[in-house]
């Protein structure tokens, strides 16, 4: 199995390839047509806001980690992985986030890889708790207590994956599969020779914190944020989406966006998408470009914004003794 998991990216364009053989695609052509331009560019402006509660999240834990790194720095962190992230079906991104946040924090490697596995857990968790309420929602909403349902399915989630990120032996038992599916094979294989220092550091880093602005707080600010910008395509399409609908079921099409098995979520996402979507004045072909929209005004528009960041891990790391 580990042989193919460098090709398991396939499953995703296979799937997608399917898919686009199945529409008529001179319809999305013709709805792309419409598309309004200006409310296009106000979506890419919301890449922004989502780049710097990211970043911000990322030098919180970082600060966990008892050292500290500038909002500058943890902005280049950030986006200097966005660009190899986009472009192949690994995570090479990884290496250059790991590397910019050790040098910028001054921090170890498996400290790094730490702070970096923290990062994306609290994000997957923050994201995985969102689309857990909007199912129960759909699903209850033709019950009275449907929303008051969700509420509590939500609130038990959450104590869920708080009870985890608290016992140190759950989560060495739960997460190390999930932490070892967040990181690239070199950084996996680099963990593997500092199993103790990272596991120990990840623990003190992943204990919730309930400030206002803790890493839970800044990964739903985030996420949501996403999902406007993606309402604001839709709206650009002129798409007859409910928002309270669309709000809900978009954390289930990110979720299953994020299986590990396409590049930039081709494939899983459009199948998402017609599954949740799709409705008599909703055709597959409308989602179809709203699908390549999402991609065009997210990952892709901010990887290119991430290429500068990305030569930042050619520059010459001076030395302690060099002159800064």
């Amino acid at each position: 199995m580990k042989r193919l998991r460098p090709y398991a990216f396939f499953i995703g364009l296979s799937l997608y390839l399917f898919l686009l053989s199945r529409l008529n695609l001179h319809d999305s052509w013709d709805r792309l047509k419409t598309l309004d331009w200006r409310l296009f560019l106000l979506a890419l402006l919301f890449g922004i806001p989502e780049v710097l509660l990211k970043s911000l999240r990322l030098k919180s834990f970082v600060v966990k980690a008892s050292s500290h790194i500038t909002f500058k720095h943890s902005i280049l962190a950030y986006l200097s992985g966005q660009p190899l992230a986009a472009v192949t079906p690994g995570k090479l991104g990884d290496v250059s986030r790991i590397v910019l946040l050790s040098r910028y924090g001054k921090i170890s490697t498996p400290t790094a890889l730490a702070v970096h596995a923290a990062d994306r857990i609290y994000d997957l968790a923050s994201i995985v708790l969102l689309a857990v309420v909007g199912l129960v929602s759909i699903m209850a909403q033709s019950q009275i207590q449907g929303p008051a349902l969700a509420t509590v399915i939500g609130i038990l989630a959450g104590m869920f994956i708080i009870l985890v990120l608290l016992n140190p032996k759950w989560m060495r038992y739960v997460l190390k599969p999930l932490v070892m599916g967040l990181l690239s094979k070199k950084m996996a294989d680099q963990l593997s020779h500092h199993a103790k220092e990272f596991y120990n550091k990840l623990h003190l880093l992943l204990v919730p914190s309930f400030r206002v602005f803790g890493p839970f707080a800044l990964s739903f600010l985030a996420w949501e944020t996403a999902i406007f910008r993606s309402f604001i395509l839709a709206m650009a399409l002129g798409l007859p989406l409910s928002f309270v609908k669309f709000v809900l079921l978009v954390p289930v099409m990110v979720v299953v966006e994020l299986l590990p098995i396409s590049i930039l979520g081709f494939g899983p996402r459009e199948a998402a998408l017609f599954m949740l979507f799709t409705t008599s004045t909703l055709h597959q072909e409308d989602l179809l470009v709203f699908s390549l929209l999402i991609v065009l005004a997210g990952p892709l528009f901010v990887s290119l914004a991430g290429i500068p960041a990305a030569f930042q891990i050619l520059r010459k790391h001076p030395e302690p003794h060099d002159p800064a």
